[in-house]
């Protein structure tokens, strides 16, 4: 640092120095395209020939020490201040080794004269960090392995003498913590501008527990620790400021703003059944963990980690990795069912919902993070150790890299069968030879590049990471200093990969000068704008698996030539700006030159405002009865029992305002709220539904039934508790007396006993009143099974069922969820829209009181899928609705296409009286079931007799699993997209549009259309997720409600809650409008949870 050359730009009325360097990289400033691409470097190119060899022996294998195959970091940063980044890598068996970058990507090991590797050990963690604040970059070494001697274990700081050899100072810096160690991260916990240092640690191996029998006094080593910097000498502060005393079997730390508040925050990836931990700064020295508040799910085999803003909006987000395979072989030999019962107990312990999958978290900017790891396709990639957020092809938008591969397949199904078989005379011998066979492969590292829009590409292949080895570290730097980001990766038993960046993007690298005894500045923030984009970096080194990257900020800038705006915040509230930058520099940002800058408050109205419901008295929460529907049918794919509460408005009691009725789950009556004056609800005193708690509360309509000119109420009995012909399926009509008053008419309603979930009523026979239609939901104990829906006539008050010919495609027509009257072909009369779960897009045209199939003559074939919700309104002001239809969205693992659809199989397969449904997915060349040998015979036990293995099941096709002379008689559906989209009606036809991608991150379960933003184009408000999943599913819990304004374009934008104020994080159902104080309130019902309440702003566009 003492060495860069400087040149000074005064800048408008800021005080700032923009620092420069006479060397700067020579990059073409207007590239004919944005590519990416890397190139794999031999050894003997670039000198680094450093391999991280394991040699097992008879008593130093897994099966004496399983954690042997978790290997070691890379750390790269600019050790001499040449402006060449160098790198160093740990060793586990092999001693660490130090390579100085001498340009040209050419290299030289000066381990031996640095005096690096004076001590011997086990290296995990390694990271570089000023930690003397002397300007020099020094390391620091988490060590583990299997000794219990402490001193075998002692971290390694390694202090820069600034001449290429180093110190080694653990203990007088107070770092030479003793534990079972990981990975450090250095950063400021106080904003005092000095490092402090969070150490992640472990229990001792289990297997080391067993056989050297570890003293109870060491066990004060496992647990992480915090230590503070007092004057440049560590004190362990953790049990102080609120870190976890509890153990846990911690892989990764990264240190970033979470929550925008100007403190920096952490998060700890913990293997096994101990959660992780996310831990908000109190901004007074301590800590929170607040894990489970702000996530909705986490991994649960959590191993790397990494944070960076993945949507460009101004919020960090976080990665973390899993273990699950990709591949439907690999998944099916080596990954154990997950119990239910197991995930259940975790939860209930306070261990959070675990999943064995990759998680996107998507920051909300609302306090909560959303994972689309599904949507983003990045959920499974194997046995993942290291996961990096950072922009590989300079497009100004941040891509993942994954390394990954386990040198044994140690968790290999039939090989942990063989492994159950050994007895007591089994020798260390035996072992080691079991050991040596157990299945090895080596697998390809994953790229990702970001498509935008939550989108992204695997793109490993093309981008030349196809390599297969065993990887662990990863880091990232410029080691040409040509502007683009270069990789390095620790391998097992082969040697290190060097990847050289050929991306052609124009770039913007922010080196930081910090305060005194934070010369790097880490924990420095910089957002940039250019060519109205935004990005935001932070600058902090330990990331993705045991390492740490080069130290400052780096932004890709794609074709743009010119950086408007940069704003470097530092801890201490200053900042330094910086205006009209050219790309392709590096300029320096010096604290020294940061100024107070009051931040202006943003003073725009949001389009809505929460009202608290109890304030106006609605006190009503939602208590889902206990109910298994995994009993019989073992491998649904989720919930049946939980689709309520639904809810209704209209003015009951003839006062002239609205009043809303909430239906209850199985033993929870509904409530009926009447409105006074002052916009508050009261519950009424007519609740004649309470007698009838035992059904199970669905679709809702106050209509007149009785043509007496007050509205009576129907409610649909459903769920998936009840036997068909149960009469607590029979749904019920409850009279209006005209003031509010209501009593059952059991005799109103022909006695059908199916479980219904929707209703709506049109004049269908045009005989001036309202008839019905009633959708049957689900068969019972027949998942995908069709059921018949039907219309309801209206005879004087009493409702006959219409007879098939009426409408015959009624029969069998599915799994319904919703409908809509409306006038399609706009011929004066209310035809259908149907949607349902694995159903087409219905369309039933009314022709003088009988409705006839036209599905396909409108251009819907081919159109199923897990439809929940369709609404509709005139979206484009040209006379005639148009659909939002809300699907199960695409943040799901049932991957669909049109050239490989997902499908369902369900039928008795097996004889015993249970329906079976086997999901299935395109594999290779055919179809194979998506679950697995273990539940898929616990469904169907012949399975297990068929294969007696899990490679015999791992490798067949579904044909060759199900019986061949059940098939004929199966029920048969192909989904090809999951998309929620909206149809604009064109009389005859429909144009398809498919949502946003923040609109499909969860089901759409209830939808309105609206002008909210006062524009004169209709918009569109969505609720949904459904938290009702089988435990190898990840719950669909990523919604929060979403607003969509239309343009004049016929498109919708997604409006960020934040500036939005619709936010509703909960399993929601049903959304409706409803007018209070003579404006419109919206009222969202959620499963399990209480009513949201929002008044409606009608302002400019955002």
């Amino acid at each position: 640092m003492k060495n860069r050359c400087k040149w000074f730009l005064h800048v408008l009325s800021v005080s700032f120095f923009l620092h420069s360097c006479s060397n700067q990289p020579t990059r073409d400033l207007y590239p004919k395209q944005i590519t990416g691409g890397f190139e794999l470097l031999p050894a003997e190119k670039t000198g680094v020939d450093f391999s991280n060899t394991i040699k097992e022996s008879t008593y130093f294998n897994h099966y004496y020490y399983s954690h042997i195959y978790i290997g070691s970091g890379v750390a790269i940063g600019d050790i001499n201040n040449d402006g060449l980044a160098d790198v160093f890598f740990g060793g586990n068996q092999v001693p660490d080794k130090l390579y100085l970058n001498k340009g040209g990507f050419k290299f030289e090991d000066i381990t031996q004269n640095s005096k690096l590797a004076i001590n011997s050990g086990w290296t995990w963690g390694v990271t570089m960090a000023d930690v003397n604040a002397d300007g020099y970059l020094d390391i620091y070494v988490s060590r583990n392995g299997n000794s219990e001697n402490p001193s075998d274990r002692r971290n390694q700081l390694y202090i820069n003498n600034q001449d290429l050899t180093f110190t080694e100072s653990a203990i007088k810096y107070g770092l030479a913590d003793v534990g079972f160690s990981t990975q450090a991260v250095f950063f400021d916990m106080d904003n005092d501008g000095d490092l402090d240092m969070y150490q992640v640690n472990q229990l001792a191996d289990k297997k080391l527990l067993l056989i050297n029998k570890i003293p109870k006094e060491q066990f004060k080593y496992f647990k992480d620790r915090l230590y503070r910097n007092d004057n440049g000498k560590y004190t362990d502060v953790s049990k102080a400021v609120g870190i976890s005393r509890d153990v846990a079997y911690g892989l990764s730390v990264n240190a970033t703003d979470f929550n925008n508040d100007g403190w920096m925050d952490l998060y700890v990836a913990n293997d096994y059944a101990e959660p992780d931990f996310m831990y908000y700064n109190n901004g007074d020295g301590t800590f929170t963990n607040v894990i489970n508040e702000k996530l909705k799910h986490i991994t649960q085999l959590s191993m790397g980690s990494d944070s960076g803003d993945l949507n460009n909006d101004g919020l960090i987000d976080l990665v973390t990795t899993d273990m699950t395979p990709e591949d439907h072989y690999r998944s099916k030999t080596n990954m154990a069912s997950m119990s239910t019962e197991r995930f259940n107990h975790l939860f209930e312990a306070g261990a959070h919902r675990q999943y064995m999958t990759n998680t996107m978290q998507i920051n909300t900017g609302m306090g909560s993070f959303s994972d689309i790891a599904n949507m983003a396709g990045t959920a499974f990639t194997d046995w993942s150790w290291a996961s990096l957020v950072v922009d590989l092809d300079n497009d100004g938008w941040k891509d993942i890299i994954v390394t990954n591969g386990i040198k044994k397949d140690v968790d290999n199904n039939d090989y942990s069968i063989k492994l159950r078989k050994l007895d007591s005379d089994t020798t260390a011998d035996d072992l080691f030879e079991l050991s040596q066979a157990a299945p090895s492969q080596p697998i390809a590292n994953y790229v990702y590049k970001n498509k935008k829009e939550l989108q992204f590409e695997k793109i490993t292949k093309d981008w030349g990471f196809d390599t297969p080895s065993f990887s662990n570290g990863m880091a990232y730097g410029d080691l040409d200093n040509d502007g683009d980001l270069d990789v390095i990766t620790n391998n097992i038993d082969a040697p290190a990969f060097v990847y050289e960046n050929k991306a052609t993007g124009n770039f913007l690298k922010i080196n930081l000068e910090g305060s005194e005894k934070n010369k790097f500045g880490i924990g420095a923030k910089a957002i940039i704008h250019h060519n109205g984009k935004k990005q935001i970096g932070v600058n902090t080194v330990t990331r993705g698996f045991l390492s740490s990257v080069e130290h400052g900020l780096f932004f890709g800038l794609g074709k743009d030539t010119e950086v408007e705006k940069i704003e470097v915040h530092w801890p201490n509230g200053k900042t330094n700006v910086f205006k009209n930058v050219s790309a392709n520099q590096v300029i320096i940002a010096d604290i020294a030159n940061a100024k107070q800058i009051k931040q202006k408050k943003n003073n725009v109205a949001s389009l809505f405002t929460k009202v608290e419901n109890t304030s106006i008295g609605l006190n009503f929460v939602h208590k889902e009865n206990e109910f298994d529907d995994w009993q019989e049918q073992i491998l649904l794919p989720h919930r049946l029992s939980q689709n309520g509460p639904f809810s209704t408005t209209a003015d009951v009691n003839n006062d002239g305002l609205e009043d809303l009725f909430v239906g209850g789950a199985k033993d929870q009556p509904g409530i009926l709220y009447l409105q006074n004056q002052e916009g508050k609800f009261s519950k009424s005193t007519s609740q004649p539904w309470s007698s009838d708690r035992v059904s199970e509360d669905l679709g809702c309509l106050f209509f007149d039934a009785d043509g007496d000119d007050d509205l009576d109420l129907y409610v649909a009995s459903g769920g998936n508790e009840f036997k068909l012909g149960d009469n607590a399926l029979l749904d019920r009509l409850y009279l209006n007396d005209g003031k509010g008053n209501f009593r059952k008419d059991s005799r109103a309603l022909p006695s059908i006993k199916v479980s219904s979930q929707s209703v709506i009523s049109s004049d269908i026979d045009k005989d001036g009143d309202l008839d019905l239609f009633v959708g049957t939901r689900l068969i019972p104990g027949k998942y995908t099974f069709p059921a018949d829906s039907y219309l309801l006539l209206n005879e004087n008050g009493t409702f006959k069922k219409a007879t098939p010919e009426r409408a015959p495609a009624l029969q069998k027509i599915g799994m319904v969820t919703d409908a809509v009257f409306s006038d399609i072909n706009k011929d004066g009369q209310d035809d259908l829209m149907i949607v349902g779960e694995w159903m087409d897009i219905k369309i039933l045209i009314n022709y003088d009181g009988s409705f006839i199939d036209k599905s396909s003559e409108f251009g819907l074939e081919n159109t199923r899928g897990i439809w929940w919700s369709i609404t509709a309104a005139d979206l484009d002001g040209d006379g005639d609705d148009d659909y939002v239809l809300g699907n199960l969205g695409k943040n799901n693992k049932f991957k669909a296409s049109k050239e490989h659809p997902f499908k369902v199989y369900a039928n008795d397969f097996d004889d015993n009286g249970t329906n079976d449904v086997v999901l299935a997915k395109f594999y290779k060349d055919d179809y194979v079931p998506l679950r697995g040998r273990e539940c898929t015979s616990q469904q169907m036990p012949y399975i297990g007799e068929k294969f007696k293995d899990f490679h015999s099941f791992a490798s067949s096709k579904l044909f060759e699993i199900l019986p061949e002379n059940k098939l004929d008689k199966a029920v048969v559906y192909e989904i090809e997209s999951f998309e929620s989209i909206v149809l604009f009606n064109n009389n005859t036809s429909f144009k398809k549009q498919t949502l946003p991608n923040a609109a499909q991150v969860s089901p759409i379960k209830s939808s309105i259309i609206k002008d909210v933003n006062g524009d004169a184009f209709m918009d569109i408000v969505v609720v949904g997720n459904h938290y009702g999943v089988e435990v190898e599913t990840t719950r669909y819990d990523a919604g929060y409600g979403a607003v969509l304004l239309g343009g004049s374009d016929g498109t919708f934008e997604f409006i960020n809650p934040t500036k939005s104020g619709f936010y509703v994080p909960y399993d929601s159902r049903h959304i409706s409008k409803i007018t209070v104080n003579n404006a419109e309130m919206i009222i969202v019902t959620s499963n399990n949870e209480k009513l949201e309440a929002f008044n409606v702003r009608s302002q400019k566009k955002l």
